[in-house]
């Protein structure tokens, strides 16, 4: 008789349970939902460091609704077009929300703030040789004795102008004894901090027995299919290789040409195709615009 007791009182809980989580869900109620910002419109010379990733908004529904809009990805798009360099405040007096069709609810607003303070910086790039390190100074010693070629030599980094400017050089990982046995390295970079990025990953080095020597080839024009012109028109490419193939190469062996998409700050990357045997070194600039 105890036992069945217990089990009625598990069943009526259970009972209980349900009923109340089904009348939350069909019952209409208020609450606060995080929603996704996403900044429209952000001038193409500015650059944000610190932003809310989310903005909590009030809203009013079905239960069932609001379990559904906190699963979706449901986003906040606000208009950024007038942020200036610096602390910049956004209103939030106007902004959009694109519902999902099938979620049935009412945006009441945002909770306790109409605006939030974004830090903006000027977007700026330049140009910074790679330095190679080393594990021990025997390795160091070792590796100058022989012939080399760093590609790129120099690698374009970009982000806020305040950070940017502070940043004369990116280094490598640490080359070691055992890496001088092989003819071709590829050394990753080392990172450059928040918010600052480099034009690649990673470089190359070779290591050659061989005679090389080095190149520079001025006025090269780019070819684009598009009806633009690139801006700017022509590179400077810096390319090395044996003495003897050196001497025959002329500028018309070059082809410099351009990516087929450009990259979230509207910059396309320069491609060069060179003869087979030599080793392209540096191209300048190594991103154009297109007007």
């Amino acid at each position: 008789m105890l036992q069945e007791n217990i089990g009625l009182k598990v069943l009526s809980l259970i009972i209980a349970i349900f009923v109340w989580i089904q009348s939350l869900l069909i019952s209409e109620q208020r609450s606060v939902v995080n929603l996704p910002l996403a900044l429209l419109s952000i001038p193409q010379n500015i650059t944000l460091e610190d932003f809310p990733k989310t903005i909590p908004f009030q809203v009013r529904g079905r239960g069932l609704e609001i379990i559904k809009l906190k699963l979706s990805r449901t986003k906040v798009f606000i208009d950024a077009s007038k942020i200036k360099p610096g602390t910049d405040i956004i209103s939030l007096s106007d902004y959009t929300i694109n519902l999902p069709d099938n979620i049935q609810l009412e945006i009441i607003g945002p909770v306790n703030t109409q605006e939030i303070a974004v830090h903006s910086d000027l977007f700026y790039q330049k140009k910074v040789p790679v330095e190679l390190t080393f594990s021990d100074n025997q390795t160091r010693e070792r590796f100058y004795s022989m012939n080399y070629s760093i590609i790129p030599e120099r690698v374009t980094v970009f982000g806020p102008k305040s950070k940017v400017h502070l940043i004369d050089r990116v280094s490598t990982e640490s080359i070691t004894a055992s890496m001088l046995d092989q003819s071709e390295l590829t050394l990753l970079l080392n990172p450059l901090g928040n918010d600052v990025s480099s034009s690649v990953k990673q470089i190359k080095v070779i290591i050659s027995s061989s005679s090389n020597t080095t190149r520079v080839i001025d006025n090269l024009p780019i070819t684009v299919t598009q009806e633009k012109k690139c801006i700017p028109s022509t590179v400077t490419v810096k390319i090395s290789g044996d003495s003897k193939e050196m001497i025959n190469i002329n500028p018309s062996d070059i082809n410099i040409g351009i990516a087929n998409e450009p990259d979230e700050y509207g910059f396309y990357s320069v491609t060069v195709k060179i003869p087979e045997g030599l080793q392209l070194i540096e191209v300048t600039p190594q991103k154009v615009r297109l007007k």
